[in-house]
């Protein structure tokens, strides 16, 4: 991957651009992240948030997460996109949407977290590392 990638929602209203490499790069299957997003699974691209910039009006969203910490996410509100979330055990890392990123061809999971809760009939690399919950 070369450094850095660029993206935004569906109807273009938000826009955003990194100026770095993720730090990590996961599939998430918990329910939160599944009902976020419609899908049977969410994948992010977890940045610093010093090395991103995102322009549009968002709306966000909170709730506790199975450890007791806040998740913040952060929706276009013209289409609905879901944008990237933050946790405030990590208030400065953001996990932003893969699908949202253009030309994301680089994105290789490094882990399947709350794999425990992955719908049966969804496919996994079983050379990816899950975890039964998420990673610390």
């Amino acid at each position: 991957m070369s450094e850095g990638f660029k993206g935004g929602c569906l109807c273009g209203a938000v826009s955003f651009e990194c100026s770095a490499e993720p730090m990590f790069q996961a599939n998430c299957h918990c329910d939160d992240c599944r009902k976020s997003g419609g899908g049977v699974y969410a994948s992010f691209a977890f940045v610093d948030a010093s090395t991103i910039s995102i322009s549009g009006e968002m709306g966000s969203y909170e709730h506790l997460s199975d450890s007791g910490s806040t998740m913040t996410r952060h929706f276009c509100r013209e289409c609905g996109s879901p944008v990237f979330h933050q946790n405030s055990r990590a208030p400065t890392r953001l996990g932003v949407r893969v699908g949202l990123i253009d030309a994301a061809h680089w994105f290789k999971p490094q882990a399947n977290v709350y794999a425990s809760r992955r719908i049966p009939s969804t496919p996994v690399d079983p050379e990816i590392k899950a975890f039964d919950k998420m990673r610390s």
